[in-house]
This record gives C-alpha cells, sequence and structure tokens, in this order.
C-alpha cells in the first residue's frame, strides 16, 4: 500500500477508544482530512506527541477505506500552549474555523495554512488577538480570491475618494456618493482603510506586523468578520464564548 508523507495542523482530536483517536488535520497537500491515529493514546508512544491538537508536524499516511491511516510523524512546532489561556485558546479556535472553512479549496491549503501558522505564531508572542484574527480574516479572502475591492470606488470606478465608504454588497470602497444609494455600507476611517490595503499587500508574519488604537481596531474587527462571514456564508460563534465570560463575571475586589 503506497505511502503519502504531509506537513499539517492537527484541529481536532476525537477519542475512538481506549488506544487509538480519529484526528482532523489541515493538510497542506489534501485540505481537511479525517486521519485515524492507532496507538496514539498510548503514553510515550511516538505518534502521542504528534497527534495532539494545534500541532504542527510531518505526517506519513496510507489511504483506508473511510479516511486516511497514520503511519507515522514527526513534529514541526506545537502551539499546545495556547490552551494554557482561555482568550487565546478561544481565538486560535476562532482562527482554525475560519481556516477550515477557506481549506474547504484544497488549491489554496498550502497557502492558507501558512498564514494560519503565522497567525498562531503572532498568538504565542502574545500580540493583540482581536488585531490577529481581523487581519487572518482579510487575508483569507485575498487567498481564496475575493479579496475587497481597494483600488477605486467598486461602483462607479473614481479613484478621487475622500470619505471612504466599505460596501459589503459591492465587496469593498466605494465614494461618498455612490454610498448614498447602498444600504449596506458604513463609512471607514482612513485607519481602517489603510489596515484593510496593509494586510492585502503585506506577506508572511508580516501579515499581523502592524498596530491599531482599540478605537480603530474594534471598527475594524467588526467589518473583517463580517466581511469574512458574508463571503463564507457562515457565521462564526467561537468568540462568543467570551462575551458570556465577560458578561457573567463579577469583579470583587479583595477586602
Amino acid at each position: 500500500m503506497a505511502l503519502i508523507k504531509t506537513k499539517g495542523l492537527i484541529i481536532k482530536e476525537i477519542i475512538y477508544n481506549d488506544t487509538d483517536k480519529m484526528l482532523t488535520l489541515l493538510s497542506l497537500d489534501y485540505g481537511r482530512i479525517s486521519v485515524y491515529a492507532k496507538n496514539s493514546r498510548k503514553g510515550g508512544s511516538r505518534s502521542s506527541f504528534g497527534t495532539q491538537i494545534l500541532t504542527y508536524g510531518e505526517y506519513v499516511l496510507f489511504r483506508g477505506r473511510d479516511s486516511f491511516i497514520l503511519n507515522s510523524c514527526d513534529v514541526i512546532a506545537n502551539f499546545y500552549e495556547l490552551s494554557s489561556d482561555i482568550e487565546y485558546f478561544t481565538y486560535a479556535a476562532h482562527l482554525i474555523d475560519m481556516a477550515a472553512d477557506a481549506c474547504n479549496d484544497t488549491a489554496c491549503a498550502k497557502e492558507i495554512i501558512k498564514v494560519l501558522l503565522h497567525g498562531l505564531n503572532s498568538l504565542k508572542k502574545k500580540r493583540n488577538p482581536k488585531l490577529i484574527s481581523s487581519a487572518l480574516a482579510i487575508k483569507l479572502t485575498h487567498v481564496l480570491g475575493y479579496p475587497p475591492h481597494i483600488s477605486d470606488c467598486a461602483i462607479c470606478n473614481t479613484k478621487e475618494i475622500e470619505k471612504i465608504h466599505f460596501s459589503f454588497e459591492k465587496c469593498g470602497f466605494i465614494c461618498e456618493n455612490c454610498a448614498t444609494f447602498e444600504n449596506d455600507s458604513v463609512h471607514i476611517e482612513n485607519g481602517i482603510a489603510k489596515a484593510i490595503i496593509y494586510v492585502l499587500c503585506a506577506e508572511g508574519s508580516g501579515i499581523f506586523n502592524f498596530e491599531l488604537s482599540d478605537r480603530i481596531l474594534e471598527k475594524f474587527f467588526i467589518l473583517a468578520t463580517k466581511y469574512i462571514e458574508g463571503r463564507m456564508d457562515r457565521r462564526y460563534k467561537k468568540l462568543d464564548f467570551l462575551k458570556e465570560i465577560d458578561s457573567t463575571y463579577i469583579y470583587k475586589p479583595r477586602s
């Protein structure tokens, strides 16, 4: 039976029995795939280290009837430490949700996973998770071939735009005149427009290498989230968990 070798990120693990697990792997070569990992729950086994969630590694597989089957693996990097911080772990899960949906297009999987890995590395470095989430959302739409239109007004094509508006229906920048006829558009400040342009033009870890004020970042986050949800036709709910924590936590000062 022919073996195949691929690099990928473990994004989900399901206990199958006392010794085995079923994994979901974001593979650079095959997109999102299921992998049966025999004996991976045995402590000290070589595969036990390479099959933990948030592990990026090189995996040797062969095709089974219903899934790939793990033959061997080597760890390249591990992001499991993010699980020690509930905020960063929740944001990591959110990034993975967006990237996993994007990986349904296997032709783009390699570039998508590379962007995701840079995002997870930025989380490990304790960069602002809301900024990382926003930048990843915009960059994923770029990789998939439907980035926001930024070169001119998406409706009348004028390049002379003093007050930039963003149309979710037209998927990009529009001028103030055209915005009067658009129901689903919002005025955006120059800081947000510059952030969008920067992310679309940046590569590698540079995608996340910028800063915004808290006020501008909040607006950028709302725009980026709404845009990717519209393009993916899905609402992402992982971050709702953090809102629930904020709404139920009551600070009690020490006496």
